[in-house]
């Protein structure tokens, strides 16, 4: 009868390597679809952001439509002097329209605390501005921009909004969403 042999040492330290080398190349695996998950939940995140952006930019422009005086009013108007950063301010709480009789001007202000209260809860890091402004796309940067350049009392109503990281201060430069608003009471 043969004697029996036994495997060599060499052997058995190749089956520990080959199972090490399949245990890291599953591991990458994993890492890798872990990452591609979460860039996934990042960008569903961010769509929901300018999603909820857009629909709150619309909304105030319907409520400026609806009150004409203050649209009208371009000098002192309320609306043209939003310039607010969740981030840095509070909001102010004026007399609500809902429970109090407003004029045109309380109303402008009811409406402005409304939107920045639904925007500082939808948006972190929530920047808002509302201005006059003829060009605010910004060729140079391919982007559009803050500062507002009106150059005469028929210019152009932006509403503009950009929002940061959770936890983050907000160092964007640009507006994420700007939207021209339309007069439709002239």
């Amino acid at each position: 009868m043969p004697a029996p042999q036994h495997p060599s040492a060499n052997n058995a330290g190749y089956a520990t390597i080959e199972v090490l080398i399949s245990i890291l190349i599953l591991s990458i695996g994993i890492i890798s679809t872990m990452k591609l998950q979460i860039s996934a939940i990042q960008m569903t995140q961010q769509s929901n952001f300018f999603s909820t952006a857009q629909f709150l930019s619309n909304e105030m422009a319907e409520k400026m439509r609806g009150n004409r005086e203050q649209l009208r009013n371009r000098n002192t108007s309320p609306y043209l002097h939003v310039d607010f950063q969740s981030n840095k301010q509070q909001i102010k709480h004026p007399t609500s329209c809902f429970t109090a009789q407003c004029d045109s001007a309380g109303l402008a202000d009811s409406d402005i605390t409304e939107w920045l209260n639904k925007i500082s809860m939808a948006l972190p890091n929530a920047h808002a501005k509302i201005c006059l402004d003829d060009s605010p796309w910004d060729d140079a940067n391919g982007r559009f921009r803050w500062d507002c350049s009106a150059t005469h009392a028929g210019s152009p109503i932006s509403i503009k909004l950009g929002w940061g990281e959770k936890g983050k201060s907000l160092d964007e430069p640009a507006p994420l969403i700007t939207l021209p608003v339309n007069s439709w009471s002239d």
